[in-house]
């Protein structure tokens, strides 16, 4: 009995477990959901917005939390409060896996969580292709009823598919214009 591990060291380790794990798991999971789940054959593009990694990351840091503090000090309202702080966790965390944003051959899709809105190809007036050298640029659509939204690039954006995305604009009767960021 001597050599068993007390109640407040399990809660410590299992907080440094928690905490090793945060970083590899607030980065994979959301791209591995979105890769996974919400990728179709007519994708060009698949992109997971920054809040979801850093979302899940807030929810494993809450529940890092929850067993720093029940290795300090445990009572009944302590048990209390760490339940309802994991139960929002988990809610926190299935909400950070939900949003997506995709360019698709006949359509922009924008998921975010249970709202999903979407731009037909046919219904843009223009994009405008805004690039800086040596970093990522950003892309501005506008439709025909004067709606504009903005998809910044981020590494999931090579050649190819900034060729598609040209290529579908100009498929669609779409004006299509690139110039180079002016401060």
């Amino acid at each position: 009995m001597l050599h068993a591990l007390s109640v407040r060291a399990k809660y410590f380790i299992a907080a440094l477990i928690v905490a090793i794990l945060t970083p590899f798991l607030a980065f994979f999971t959301p791209l591995t959901i979105s890769q996974t789940f919400y990728a179709h054959r007519e994708d060009v593009v698949l992109m997971t917005p920054p809040s979801n990694f850093i979302m899940l990351l807030i929810a494993l840091g809450l529940i890092f939390v929850v067993f720093i503090v029940l290795g300090l000090k445990r009572n009944p309202n302590i048990y209390i409060l760490a339940c309802v702080i994991i139960l929002s966790s988990i809610v926190l965390g299935y909400y950070s896996l939900l949003s997506y944003s995709s360019i698709q051959k006949d359509q922009i899709v924008f998921q975010q969580y249970h709202h999903q809105t979407i731009y037909k190809w046919q219904d843009l007036n223009e994009v405008i292709y805004e690039y800086e050298v040596g970093t990522f640029g950003t892309y501005y659509f506008q439709t025909k009823s004067n709606e504009q939204f903005i998809i910044e690039e981020n590494g999931q954006f090579g050649l190819d598919e900034k060729r598609a995305i040209y290529k579908l604009a100009v498929l669609n009767g779409v004006r299509f214009m690139e110039r180079e960021k002016s401060d």
